[in-house]
């Protein structure tokens, strides 16, 4: 027997009834359905990508004054964000302030995030698609004496594949950079909220969808501040801050916070701002 069912949805900022249409078995199980979707799905990487398409750049990954300058600018200011907001006692030593926490680095690149969340204590796992990147990862992590008995876990995969065997698995997981990135968003953000126990926390960095955005992370960075690899964003790829707040809702998470981040070139500095006109930082917790 199957039953069509209409429901409405709540898109904020504003109130809209839109009608969704579904199809409901009694025989087929929610978990089922999701396990349909992922199995004839799009995948989630776009091989047009930069990062896909010229893997020779990513050797470069580590230099802090190379093409990736601006990524190690932003670890300044977000790992100690996602420090203090995961640590269930911030007061701790820095060493151990993370101890016991298992968190998911979705699309990993180099280690540069893996790395900094090991050195707080916490069991890390990073995963990317590009082999290259996850060579770069491992071969930097070896070579650091620090992390010696924390090393991440290096796996070469996508966020899809990787939360059917790891569902509901972690207690973190971080999407730092990489949504804009991907095709098949609603999937990415799905399969995100899967690998992520309940109660959970979700966090997610990105470009915001607004022309400022464009003019100043694409034209700026790319051609004039050369602080980004040239082509290294596409803005149709961006994704607004309602628009992700919606999909990780649609996915049984509560958006808890929201912040704007903004790069200052004649310092070569990042700092969290009230506004979100140029990129932002989201945290959600996933329904228990």
């Amino acid at each position: 027997m199957l039953i069509i069912l209409r429901t409405r949805v709540l898109i904020s900022p504003h109130t809209v009834e839109t009608p969704i249409y579904r199809i409901w078995s009694p025989i087929v199980s929610k978990i089922t359905n999701k396990a349909y979707l992922h199995n004839n799905a799009s995948p989630t990487i776009d091989p047009k990508d930069l990062f896909q398409a010229n893997p020779r750049i990513l050797k470069t990954y580590w230099d802090p004054k190379g093409p990736f300058k601006i990524i190690h600018d932003f670890n300044c200011i977000r790992l100690p964000y996602l420090k203090d907001s995961i640590a269930d006692r911030p007061g701790e030593k820095l060493s151990t302030c993370l101890r016991g926490k298992k968190i998911l680095d979705v699309g990993c690149a180099g280690g540069m995030l893996s790395e900094g969340l090991a050195m707080f204590g916490a069991e890390v796992t990073g995963i990317d698609a590009s082999k290259e990147l996850i060579e770069v990862a491992k071969s930097h992590s070896s070579k650091d004496n620090r992390l010696a008995n924390k090393m991440p876990t290096y796996i070469l995969s996508t966020i899809e594949e990787h939360c059917n065997e790891f569902a509901d698995s972690y207690d973190a997981l971080i999407a730092s950079e990489i949504i804009d990135h991907v095709n098949e968003k609603e999937l990415f953000v799905e399969s995100c909220v899967r690998v992520t126990k309940p109660g959970g926390k979700l966090y997610f960095t990105a470009p915001n969808k607004t022309r400022f955005a464009q003019f100043y992370m694409i034209f700026m960075f790319e051609n004039v501040l050369k602080c980004f690899p040239k082509n290294g964003h596409q803005y149709e790829k961006f994704v607004g801050v309602s628009q992700l707040q919606h999909m990780l809702e649609m996915n049984d998470c509560h958006v808890v916070s929201t912040r704007g981040s903004f790069y200052y070139p004649w310092s070569q500095t990042w700092a969290w701002t009230h506004t979100k006109m140029l990129s932002y930082a989201l945290e959600a917790v996933k329904s228990s």
